[in-house]
């Protein structure tokens, strides 16, 4: 019996909601963001009989401030970021300060205030762990580069991959580790070989064809980025040709951040006036 999966993409970034069903089971992928998006989600999932799992991809804020419509589920996450919440770690707090931080600048009301979901509700998860479905084995994947905490869910007999903040058709990559990144990209793209859907964390869903596309130019790009940081280059670095997107402002600031990463720039705190 194969899966059903539906998606709902936000108002805010194109950030990618999924629901995937199988039998009476249901996952819940990164649940976000606007109060109505998520009764619409959870609308998704209301059916008497039903039970639900949230899955986060990563830690960012984006992805996960919405479990809070989903009370009575388990939250699955990797290892790492179920650490994260549980010691509250800096990386952990600071996500749900932007959160905070956005939904007071949008005058967003969410009728309770944001936090992480209590610990005894988390399932970390490892590279090579499964989660078992009505009729399905889900195969987990670690995906670090974007964040440290990513993940990646593989369906493979129906050829579903959702790879969190990676092959985005909107954004270039933004990158916390470039060595890591570049892994991982690598990685994407033998998974690829085997799926026929692909759910990135922002935009449309993609053919394996499309995202086989995107994962080729991200790794071009990267690769050309850090052969400019092993000869400290950073004319040519700033010069790079985006791999999308370039119209879009925000990119242009994205682009910079990963030469930050890449170690051509110093870091924000000492970069005042570059």
């Amino acid at each position: 019996m194969s899966i059903c999966w539906q998606v709902r993409i936000s108002g805010i970034w194109q950030l990618v909601s999924a629901v995937v069903s199988d039998g009476n089971e249901r996952l819940v992928i990164d649940p976000g963001y606007f109060p109505r998006e998520l009764d619409e989600l959870r609308g998704m999932v209301s059916e008497p009989g039903t039970r639900s799992q949230v899955v986060f991809t990563h830690g960012h804020w984006d992805h996960v401030i919405g479990w809070r419509s989903f009370p009575f589920a388990n939250v699955l996450m990797s290892q790492r970021l179920s650490e994260a919440i549980f010691h509250q770690t800096e990386s952990a707090q600071k996500s749900l300060r932007e959160a905070q931080d956005f939904d007071r600048k949008w005058y967003v009301d969410r009728g309770a205030a944001l936090a992480w979901p209590p610990v005894e509700r988390l399932r970390g998860l490892r590279e090579g762990d499964s989660v078992r479905l009505r009729y399905t084995k889900v195969e987990v994947l670690q995906l670090p580069g974007h964040s440290e905490d990513g993940l990646a869910l593989r369906f493979a007999q129906d050829g579903l991959l959702i790879v969190g903040d990676y092959l985005s058709p909107c954004e270039i990559p933004f990158v916390s580790d470039l060595t890591a990144y570049r892994a991982t990209l690598r990685k994407l793209l033998d998974l690829l070989t085997d799926a026929r859907w692909v759910l990135p964390g922002h935009g449309r869903p993609l053919s394996a064809m499309e995202a086989r596309t995107i994962a080729q130019s991200d790794l071009q790009y990267l690769d050309e980025l850090a052969a400019c940081a092993h000869i400290n280059d950073l004319r040519s670095a700033l010069a790079l040709t985006l791999p999308r997107a370039a119209e879009v402002p925000e990119m242009a600031d994205h682009h910079r951040d990963n030469c930050r990463v890449a170690g051509l720039l110093p870091d924000r705190d000492q970069s005042a006036g570059v």
